[in-house]
């Protein structure tokens, strides 16, 4: 809020400062305020057409709103302004591995880490494209990397974890997820990872645990509570598995 009311002052004194409208933008965003972000970095724009941390701001808004075609078109115009924009050529390679736009996404990817190698955020975006080519060594390999560079990268340990698991590597998946929730207790999706190799390891209650963390996290996300019913199931409680079992089917049903 500090830094938000210091940005409104700039822009109040100064309404033709593209940075102060900029720096608005930035802060509302990381306070969740997409709307009034994207005023701000609109209005910076006005100002300055090929300010490219404005387009990449607006970027950015787009893709956590999931309109990806918006978002694409943002990060281009952004590199248009700036080729060596490591952050947007980064982002762009996200949007791309959403859009199933696999091979484009890697040659972001690649060119966002010759513009910055210990760019932990892209390694962990390329990893993510290999693993979804069932490229699992090269992606390894870049999770690695990321993990050199951001040992606290939790979102990097849980796509570690998914390589592994994938790999049929159990126990290294195990240490990937434990590794995923210490670092963020907030990620579902590593609780959820969890559960499902703790019930691969016959370790039920705790993959029971696991999935109850899940939930508390993302009560409608279907997938947890059928992380749950096969646990319940797996501990004999046949009752309980089919209460969370049709959970599971309401949540499904409710999303088509």
């Amino acid at each position: 809020q500090e830094a938000l009311d210091c940005y409104q002052q700039a822009c109040i004194h100064n309404p033709l400062l593209v940075s102060a409208w900029n720096g608005k933008g930035a802060v509302l965003y990381d306070m969740g305020r997409y709307k009034e972000a994207l005023q701000a970095f609109q209005e910076a724009l006005k100002l300055d057409k090929n300010y490219a941390p404005a387009c990449y701001g607006i970027g950015n808004v787009y893709y956590i709103q999931q309109k990806m075609k918006l978002a694409l078109e943002m990060f281009d115009r952004a590199l248009r302004c700036d080729s060596h924009y490591a952050k947007a050529w980064n982002r762009r390679g996200n949007v791309l591995h959403d859009m199933g736009e696999r091979v484009e996404a890697l040659r972001s990817f690649d060119q966002a880490l010759r513009i910055d190698p210990r760019f932990a955020s892209a390694w962990n975006g390329k990893a993510g494209v290999y693993a979804h080519l069932e490229r699992y060594s090269e992606a390894l390999h870049a999770y690695e990397n990321a993990l050199r560079i951001n040992p606290n990268f939790a979102q990097a340990w849980n796509g570690q974890g998914n390589t592994f698991y994938h790999l049929n590597n159990y126990s290294q998946a195990l240490a990937s997820y434990n590794r995923a929730v210490k670092l963020n207790p907030q990620m579902a999706s590593a609780w959820h990872n969890l559960s499902l190799v703790l019930k691969k390891l016959k370790r039920n209650k705790e993959a029971l645990d696991a999935s109850e963390q899940a939930i508390q996290l993302a009560p409608n996300d279907p997938d947890n509570w059928t992380r749950k019913a096969e646990a319940l199931k797996s501990l004999r409680r046949s009752k309980d598995a089919k209460n969370a079992e049709k959970q599971a089917v309401r949540l499904r049903q409710a999303i088509r």
